[in-house]
């Protein structure tokens, strides 16, 4: 499988180590790093900005500017095999921002994931980078319909301008759902609606500055705050188990 680096948002410095630096040891390759920044275009974005403020965070904990490149993807150019192949990355670090332009930039064809796996190259994502991860991505959404009525699951702000909650096609890197920002934004609850009505069948919902490592042999918490798991139980009703960094969990 692809080693893959889920973080949950966050600009705390003390958490970069914990969560850029495992990825950036990661995507180490014969002591050569070549490392591509993705970032989805969004209205008032500066795209070059927005790739300097991630690559800083990368120098903070070890990195070297010339290791690092940019990617700039869009619903007109979307991030394709050929692309990223012909940059022979030893790294492939997706950004935050708008979830469903990432999802469709980078999802709807997502055969350029092939190569993550042809090639076993890291794959991390920040917020939205790591909520396409998943094979049934929760992209948005902050009500949901209940006996044909909508109800508040979640605060506006998390809604990513999507009304109900919204679960699309994402990358398949994992099987689980991610949701990010869980304690600060309170994305929980968002995870918890998209298992119970079955969008998803279990997820995670991960706090900033907390980053989840998944690779063949679990999945590991790491970082300042805490990862949420909910999955139903053998009895029907949902179980939630809360991780702080240190613990591992089979996939």
């Amino acid at each position: 499988m692809v080693p893959t680096f889920l973080i949950g948002g966050g600009w705390e410095a003390a958490g970069f180590i914990h969560t850029y630096g495992r990825f950036l040891r990661a995507a180490t390759r014969d002591a050569e790093r070549r490392i591509a920044i993705v970032i989805a275009e969004e209205a008032g974005l500066d795209l070059p900005e927005r790739f300097r403020q991630s690559q800083g965070v990368f120098e903070s904990v070890g990195g070297a500017s010339g290791e690092f490149f940019s990617v700039f993807v869009s619903d007109a150019a979307p991030l394709t095999l050929e692309v990223l192949a012909s940059q022979r990355p030893t790294g492939i670090f997706v950004c935050g921002g708008l979830t469903p332009a990432y999802q469709r930039a980078l999802c709807v064809d997502p055969a350029w994931v092939n190569y993550l796996h042809d090639q076993q190259i890291p794959y991390g994502g920040f917020s939205a980078g790591a909520a396409i991860a998943a094979t049934r991505a929760i992209v948005g959404g902050w009500q949901r319909q209940v006996a044909q009525r909508n109800i508040v699951i979640a605060d506006e702000h998390i809604s990513e301008d999507e009304l109900l909650i919204d679960v699309r096609a994402g990358l398949g890197l994992v099987s689980f759902a991610v949701d990010v920002h869980a304690s600060q934004w309170g994305t929980l609850t968002r995870l918890l609606h998209s298992v119970d009505q079955g969008s998803v069948t279990h997820g995670w919902a991960i706090d900033e500055d907390t980053m989840l490592e998944v690779d063949a042999s679990g999945i590991h918490v790491h970082g300042l705050g805490h990862a949420y798991r909910v999955q139903r139980s053998t009895s029907g009703a949902l179980d939630l188990q809360m991780a702080r960094a240190g613990a591992t969990f089979a996939k």
